[in-house]
């Protein structure tokens, strides 16, 4: 572990009011992506990461906005409900008094304080041919939720989303949202799990983790507290990174995210007039 800057501090605070908020009222979370790397390989963050991602059953995720007021006025639980200008299927825990405005969000009014990522899971269809069904259907949900085409997944599915956006109006996109999450959820056939975000993705192809790896949680250290990471973490990590202790090249030691302002020690409402 090496020496947290501020921004890393004031994400690994909203992660301990998560985990506080999780443990009392027995809601399954685990720390995913770079973030179950980094406790697996380095006790805390990637040195280089600036992001902390959490991976929650779905209906999880839907339970802890019945709770979202514990978190306290300096937290805000985002998601579709609670920020109408939301524009994503994730679910975000912010601190209100700080900033991190995003290139891709900057003109959104919505809270822009820094957070960490929540992001739900769902069983995975047991053919091949419900999981193209969902994979298909996830895309065109993330599509009309974001009102625009997706970034950094290639020029295909950027036209792609550019048609859905003019055959399904603004009047009917709400009502088409609920169907494809309705389709996404309702899968009961339990043998694997699967999220549908980031390099987890494609097109066509989605990963998808065998459910008992997800079973149950252990804890594991990250910048010297005990968080909840995947009973098989280690297994999880294989699939998805390889040799995920190796460390990669130096040129690939950089984080991925465009920030126009952030700050650790002043809301975003501060600078609403700079926008």
């Amino acid at each position: 572990m090496g020496e947290l800057n501020a921004v890393q501090r004031t994400q690994l605070n909203i992660l301990i009011e998560l985990d506080r908020v999780c443990r009392e009222h027995g809601l399954k979370y685990f720390l995913a992506f770079g973030s179950c790397l980094g406790a697996l390989r380095h006790k805390g963050f990637i040195p280089w990461d600036d992001d902390i991602d959490v991976l929650m059953p779905f209906a999880d995720v839907k339970r802890l906005f019945e709770y979202r007021n514990e978190f306290g006025d300096r937290y805000f639980l985002q998601g579709r409900m609670t920020d109408p200008e939301c524009c994503s299927i994730a679910v975000r825990l912010r601190d209100s008094n700080t900033t991190c405005i995003e290139e891709d969000e900057q003109d959104l009014k919505i809270n822009h304080g820094i957070y960490i990522d929540i992001y739900p899971y769902y069983d995975a269809p047991a053919t091949r041919l419900g999981l193209l069904l969902n994979i298909l259907r996830s895309h065109i949900y993330k599509i009309l939720v974001s009102g625009r085409p997706p970034r950094n997944h290639g020029k295909a599915l950027a036209y792609v989303a550019k048609a859905i956006l003019v055959l399904v109006p603004k009047g009917k996109r709400e009502r088409t949202i609920n169907k494809l999450e309705s389709k996404i959820q309702n899968v009961r056939d339990g043998k694997y799990i699967l999220d549908y975000f980031g390099q987890d993705i494609s097109l066509f192809h989605a990963i998808i983790y065998p459910k008992e790896w997800f079973s149950e949680a252990r804890e594991a250290e990250f910048e010297g507290h005990k968080f909840l990471i995947p009973i098989e973490a280690e297994k999880y990590m294989e699939k998805r990174y390889g040799n995920y202790m190796k460390m990669p090249p130096e040129s690939e030691r950089k984080h991925h995210h465009s920030y126009v302002k952030i700050d650790p020690y002043k809301s975003y409402m501060e600078y609403e007039g700079d926008r």
